[in-house]
């Protein structure tokens, strides 16, 4: 029986490592705790968005919102930059995957995170009508866009669009 057991294992771990697995994409843990894993994903291919074009819709919809936003703020029109950081607020590349946050890059995900600090500086810089603190912020939630195009979206590497 137990020679039996070591045969069917050595034929599995010879037969069982074909082209299937070389197709699978590498993970890596990285947070134990959260069930999170690094997925290395083949070349600039990012097939973790599961609607791709609503995506992009949304990715435009903050584009937009910055550039109203940097105009308001330079206007210090304190009502629609309140109205606009709100918006910000709600504003999530995580959540418009479409998908578990579980199953995305991690640094996508830290990036996320960092997005959302900055648009909680920037609501505070603003709710204490502070021109010079509200510039500062919308800059680092501006770099926090930067850092995400640069890794996951290399063509728009940075927010030129906005000025």
């Amino acid at each position: 029986m137990k020679k039996f057991i070591i045969a069917t294992i050595s034929l599995v771990c010879m037969f069982g490592c074909g082209k299937k697995d070389a197709e699978m994409l590498e993970k890596e843990v990285v947070s134990a705790e959260k069930k999170q894993v690094e997925i290395k994903l083949p070349e600039e291919k990012h097939d973790f968005i599961k609607n791709e074009q609503g995506f992009i819709v949304h990715m435009k919809d903050i584009k937009v919102l910055l550039k109203h936003l940097s105009t308001s703020i330079n206007q210090q029109d304190w009502e629609a930059i309140k109205q606009d950081t709100k918006k910000l607020k709600e504003a999530s590349p995580v959540v418009f995957t479409g998908v578990n946050k579980d199953v995305l890059p991690v640094e996508f995900v830290n990036l996320d995170v960092k997005f959302h600090m900055s648009a909680l500086e920037l609501i505070g810089a603003c709710q204490e009508k502070n021109k010079d603190k509200a510039t500062a912020a919308f800059f680092k939630v501006v770099n926090s866009c930067d850092e995400c195009h640069a890794k996951f979206n290399p063509k728009e590497a940075s927010t030129s669009w906005f000025q």
